[in-house]
């Protein structure tokens, strides 16, 4: 995405406002609720675009096929009319004057419906792919093409390679349905130009608004202030982990994190310190984190962590090591340093319970480490729970 938006889109205003958010690991600033109802407002308006701009392309490609099938008919017709062709035994070329032409063309009719067939020869050949091209050769005798305005990309279009030759033959010049014929070639030449046009924008804002949609498809996973996976974002992968769990007979670890006497940082220092607080916690974890760990803000100040294939013990070890770094971390708010600790309570998943019921578990532990002073991991075992209370 990085390199279209580079080359394509460096002038839209909204994909350079957004453009360095969905860059890089996703651990910078997070988007707020304007920002993403941005998105969404933008992402709205240009699906209501692309589907006039789909009504519009059904319009044409229906005018297109009517187009055809008068092009066909008004070949046919041109193609089909009786009589003879006067031509020179000589030179070859159509003599139009009285006569004896006029007598046996009018005998000719009369008695047959046969008409005389010529190839092209090879100068006729030359002169047709040299107006095809929107040149005449030096030297030649053939009316100036209506077809003057095409270029290299129309010779794709296959009912304009099978009607070009009827337009740009000068034998066909004095056939009464002559005018007609050109006039409809030139009408399709052109609608097929605006298609095109309609095609390239509509690519255009279909490829805007799927990537409008993959950006909302994260907003709508993401906690707006930290970056780490909402509520909705993390139990996806927690049913993930499940299912994934149950097939491999692997169990996985939650943890419930929550910050000790928040309420005291936000009453001493304010809400945006407090806020400045929530979002270094959040880069904390992603710094230390495997790739396939994941972590969420759960609500407020407590967060909830995800850890496959891990044991009891590990489990402890992963969450002494998230509260000691917690606790060495000094936070930078107002030209004070906020120091904190956490509280975290864990739960193993087990088989035959659901992921409510994990949670709920991983939560209950979380509540018993604040009872015992906080500062603390707790396990939940089922038994008398395991905790290592602050050092």
């Amino acid at each position: 995405m990085k390199n279209r938006l580079d080359t394509d889109w460096m002038e839209d205003p909204l994909i350079s406002k957004f453009r360095t958010r969905f860059e890089g690991p996703g651990t910078g600033e997070p988007l707020s609720f304007a920002e993403t109802k941005e998105l969404f407002d933008a992402f709205i308006k240009l699906n209501d675009r692309l589907l006039r701009i789909a009504r519009i392309s059904d319009s044409y490609q229906s005018e297109v096929k009517e187009l055809v099938t008068e092009l066909e008919t008004a070949l046919k017709n041109v193609k089909t009319l009786k009589g003879l062709i006067p031509i020179c035994a000589s030179c070859k070329k159509i003599r139009n004057h009285d006569g004896e032409w006029k007598q046996l063309e009018q005998y000719i009719s009369e008695h047959s419906d046969a008409m005389f067939s010529h190839g092209l020869c090879p100068e006729c050949g030359r002169n047709y792919r040299a107006l095809a091209r929107g040149s005449q050769s030096k030297g030649t005798t053939a009316p100036a093409p209506p077809s003057h305005f095409l270029d290299d990309t129309d010779m794709d279009d296959p009912v304009i390679v099978r009607f070009l030759p009827a337009v740009t033959n000068p034998h066909y010049t004095e056939s009464p349905l002559f005018d007609e014929f050109s006039d409809l070639f030139q009408k399709y030449v052109r609608l097929t130009k605006r298609m095109k046009r309609i095609i390239r924008i509509s690519d255009s804002y279909q490829s805007e608004l799927r990537d409008l949609q993959v950006r909302l498809e994260h907003a709508s996973r993401t906690d707006y202030l930290t970056g780490l996976c909402n509520r909705k974002g993390i139990y996806e992968k927690l049913e993930a982990e499940q299912n994934r769990s149950r097939r491999h007979d692997r169990t996985f670890a939650v943890l419930l994190m929550d910050i000790d006497q928040f309420k005291l940082i936000n009453d001493a220092h304010g809400h945006e310190a407090g806020d400045r607080v929530l979002v270094s916690l959040a880069r904390l974890f992603a710094e230390n984190f495997r790739k396939e760990d994941s972590s969420a803000r759960w609500g407020g100040e407590e967060f909830l962590f995800l850890f496959p294939e891990v044991d009891a013990e590990s489990a402890l070890h992963i969450s002494e090591k998230l509260r000691k770094l917690v606790a060495e971390l000094s936070i930078e708010a107002a030209g004070t340093d906020i120091r904190l600790t956490a509280s975290f309570g864990i739960a193993l998943y087990r088989p035959e319970e659901t992921l409510d019921e994990c949670i709920r578990r991983a939560d209950q532990a979380l509540y018993q480490a604040k009872r015992q002073g906080r500062n603390r991991s707790l396990l939940h075992s089922g038994r008398p729970e395991t905790s290592f209370p602050s050092t």
